[in-house]
């Protein structure tokens, strides 16, 4: 399947970001494999998926990321994004099934199953590498189909939490947010752009005077 959305490349030690619009012929998995190689050649510290009906606030984001993400040599096992609960998932048909997918979680997370919404999440270049190396062996861990479940955005993350050292985990909610999501539609785009005209000068937007920053 094609997959189109931009990624945000970002070193913490200098405040060095690239913006990029990826056009990847295959899961998630295979661009974290390419951003690890674009990590390790540029020097840089994570990564980023943003889904392409997604919008980043680079002023909230810069706020986020200098009070956040450390710089190397500590910029190691962190992710974050918006979090989900598989629990609220149908069950599969066959209750093996159930038993065989939830096996990991049960014995490393007590039976919590999470995961994070590909609308926006990020993380550091050892654990790109990781959901690397995990790509290659999801589908036969823990037989017979892996644990692989056919959604991106879960699958990703199970990769990830396959970590073989512990994971600093930033649960970002509503209020933390530096991203809108969804934004489709020219009238959706056009009020966003109007908004922000208006944050930035100072101005009135629908009667409410805007804050410009996150943290204010």
């Amino acid at each position: 399947m094609l997959h189109r959305f931009p990624v945000i490349l970002y070193s913490s030690a200098t405040r060095l970001f690239f913006v990029l619009l990826c056009l990847v012929l295959a899961e998630s998995p295979t661009f974290f494999y390419f951003a690890s190689k674009v990590l390790e050649e540029f020097d840089l510290d994570y990564a980023m998926k943003l889904d392409g009906d997604s919008i980043l606030h680079l002023h909230d984001w810069f706020v986020f990321a200098h009070y956040h993400l450390p710089p190397r040599p500590w910029a190691k096992g962190m992710a974050g994004g918006a979090l989900r609960h598989k629990a609220f998932w149908p069950p599969p048909p066959d209750p093996q099934d159930l038993i065989r997918l939830e096996s990991y979680w049960q014995e490393q997370y007590d039976g919590v199953h999470l995961y994070l919404a590909g609308q926006c999440y990020f993380m550091t270049l050892d654990l790109c590498r990781v959901v690397a190396s995990e790509a290659s062996v999801a589908a036969t861990k823990i037989a017979p189909g892996g644990y692989l479940e056919g959604h991106e955005d879960h699958d990703v993350s199970s990769m990830l939490f396959q970590s073989p050292t512990p994971i600093h985990l930033f649960t970002i909610g509503k209020s933390h947010r530096f991203w809108e999501h969804p934004v489709k539609g020219q009238p959706r785009w056009e009020r966003i752009l109007k908004r922000e005209e208006a944050r930035m000068k100072g101005e009135l937007f629908e009667g409410k005077q805007l804050r410009l920053y996150l943290d204010e």
